[in-house]
C-alpha cells in the first residue's frame, strides 16, 4: 500500500469510528483526508469500498504486530498474552470507545466488507497456525490441528470482542480462552 493511500485510510478509520459508518459521508472522509471529492472518488468508488480497505489495513497492522511480538516471545504464554494484547484487547476498546460500535460491526457485513474480514481471518489464521505448528504433537494426540486450533482461537477473538459488554467479562474470556490454548498444547 502507499503511503498517500495509507493516510487516506487512517483518516477515513477516524471518521468512521467518530460518526460511525452510516452518519459517515465521503466528504467528511475528503476533508479529513486533505482531498477534494472528487481526488477520494478517484482512488475510492464508494464508502463501503473505502472502509473494507481501512479493516484491511486495521488487520495488516495487527498480524505485523503480532508476528514482532510472537518473535520475541519466549513461551506459548508469552505469545498468547501478546495475541490478547495485540488483537484482542485494542480491538475491544476501539469498538467500545465508538459512539456507534454496531453501526461499524454492520458495516462490515457489506460485500465489500465481508471480502475484507475473510481476508484478514485467512492471514490470522494463517499465523495463529504457524504458532502451534510446534505443538502438533499434542494437538494430534487430542485429535486436533495447528489449523483447527487457529480457527477456533480466531473464531473467539471475533466473539469475544463483539459481544463481550466490558473489561470483566472480556478479562475473564480470555483467561478461558488462553487457560484452553495452553491445556490443548500441553503448555498449561
Amino acid at each position: 500500500m502507499k503511503t498517500e493511500e495509507i493516510a487516506i485510510l487512517d483518516a477515513a478509520l477516524e471518521v468512521f469510528m467518530r460518526y460511525g459508518f452510516k452518519r459517515s459521508t465521503m466528504s467528511d472522509v475528503a476533508k479529513a483526508a486533505g482531498l477534494s471529492r472528487q481526488s477520494l472518488y478517484a482512488r475510492f468508488a464508494n464508502k463501503d469500498e473505502i472502509y473494507a480497505a481501512g479493516l484491511e489495513l486495521y488487520g495488516e497492522r495487527i498480524i505485523d504486530a503480532l508476528k514482532t511480538a510472537w518473535a520475541q516471545s519466549t513461551s506459548l504464554d508469552q505469545a498468547m498474552d501478546a495475541f490478547t494484547n495485540t488483537s484482542i484487547i485494542p480491538t475491544f476498546d476501539m469498538l467500545r470507545n465508538s459512539p456507534d460500535a454496531s453501526d461499524l460491526i454492520e458495516a462490515a457485513n457489506s460485500p465489500e466488507g465481508q471480502v475484507a474480514m475473510a481476508h484478514i481471518r485467512a492471514q490470522k489464521c494463517k499465523a495463529l497456525s504457524e504458532l502451534f505448528a510446534p505443538y502438533s504433537t499434542a494437538l494430534n494426540a487430542r485429535g486436533l490441528t495447528p489449523d483447527q486450533l487457529a480457527d477456533f482461537v480466531e473464531t473467539n477473538n471475533f466473539a469475544i470482542t463483539k459481544a463481550t459488554q466490558d473489561r470483566v467479562q472480556l478479562d475473564a474470556q480470555i483467561a478461558t480462552l488462553k487457560a484452553s490454548i495452553l491445556s490443548l498444547t500441553s503448555q498449561g
